[in-house]
């Protein structure tokens, strides 16, 4: 029985020890669909009431896409004490496919804290991707256009 009481302790005095970072990654709304070659921002709020003096703490952020490949990588080192709030930002590259992507941040420090967090947001396809869509729209119109003017033209001349 003894024996049970001394693991009892030893398990809530080590829960007493454990960890009890907590954190968030939000994308703001304007941020939640955004187009390839640009900057994606997000937010990441740290809270880690247990720590009672300014701490380091490295943050990698990876942005992937649905089929777990990386797209863009980026890492800090942000100081806090009990919690923090900052806004980040990645460049999602051009080459980037349009589609759901996930943004993971890993939060660890130089002992053993390990933490990971992730959201989802959406990219676009470039803009000058989107404009040439554009441009063939409106050159096949016009074309289009001409083709039917040619044929009327010629509905004329016969009668």
């Amino acid at each position: 029985m003894s024996k049970f009481f001394i693991f009892l302790f030893l398990f809530v005095f080590s829960l007493s020890f454990s960890s009890s970072l907590s954190a968030v990654v939000h994308v703001p709304e304007k941020y939640t669909d955004v187009n390839a070659g640009e900057r994606f921002y997000f937010e990441v709020s740290v809270k880690y009431p247990e720590n009672p003096q300014r701490k380091d703490l490295r943050l990698t952020y990876e942005v992937l896409n649905l089929d777990g490949e990386l797209v863009s990588q980026s890492k800090a080192l942000k100081a806090i004490e009990t919690q923090a709030s900052f806004v980040d930002f990645l460049v999602i590259p051009e080459s980037t496919d349009s589609g759901l992507h996930t943004i993971n941040v890993r939060i660890e420090d130089y002992e053993l804290l390990s933490e990971e967090v992730s959201s989802s947001f959406n990219v676009k396809g470039n803009k000058l991707e989107e404009l040439q869509v554009y441009f063939f729209i409106l050159l096949g119109a016009i074309f289009f256009v001409g083709f039917l003017v040619v044929l009327n033209l010629k509905g004329v001349k016969k009668k």
